[in-house]
């Protein structure tokens, strides 16, 4: 299941479900901010944990009425390839990621600081849109600005937003992958 959970300036466009999350298994909690860059609306849904961004601009209404549907589809696109595996790798992660996402709730409220990393992912992106003298049109064009923002821009001392979700979408798909065995017999495990 992911949740995603959405800032005041969201809310009056995204559709929301409000469950009780008590007993819910959340594989991913997201939350979506959106901005302005130039004339355009950006929406930046940030990942917890990872603080990896997946980028949306000038989504329409009707974007907007099936998010969870245009959401699920973006992250299954990025996670493939991010996760740089082999196809049968791939397949399984796509696999074990249709079977944990199949529900996508969106719910009022973000219940964490984000504040100072939203405002970085900000800069970063207008930053962005002065270089180049524009804002991404194409979901491939948004994905490389998201690729600048999570491997690049936003490393600390430590991994990258890049590498904490490449290695946590390898792990998922290494969850029901049984890949060729060494001639020894047992199973070794190797992630591009």
């Amino acid at each position: 299941m992911i949740e995603i959970q959405i800032s005041n300036n969201v809310q009056a466009s995204l559709p929301r479900e409000l469950p009780c999350l008590q007993h819910a298994a959340l594989a991913h909690s997201w939350s979506a901010h959106a901005f302005a860059v130039a004339q355009h609306e950006c929406l930046a849904v940030i990942e917890r944990n990872s603080g990896y961004v997946m980028l949306f601009f000038d989504l329409c209404q009707e974007d907007y009425r099936h998010f969870s549907r245009v959401c699920q589809l973006r992250l299954l696109t990025e996670a493939i390839a991010v996760a740089d595996l082999a196809e049968d790798e791939a397949q399984a992660l796509k696999q074990n990621m249709l079977a944990d996402f199949q529900t996508v709730l969106v719910t009022d409220g973000v219940n964490h600081a984000i504040t100072p990393q939203l405002k970085k992912i900000q800069a970063l992106v207008l930053g962005l849109a002065k270089r180049e003298g524009k804002v991404p049109k194409q979901q491939l064009d948004e994905f490389r600005w998201g690729v600048i923002l999570n491997d690049f821009a936003q490393r600390d001392n430590g991994a990258s937003p890049y590498a904490k979700m490449q290695q946590q979408w390898q792990a998922i798909a290494a969850r029901s992958y049984s890949g060729p065995t060494c001639a020894s017999g047992s199973a070794e495990r190797v992630l591009h």
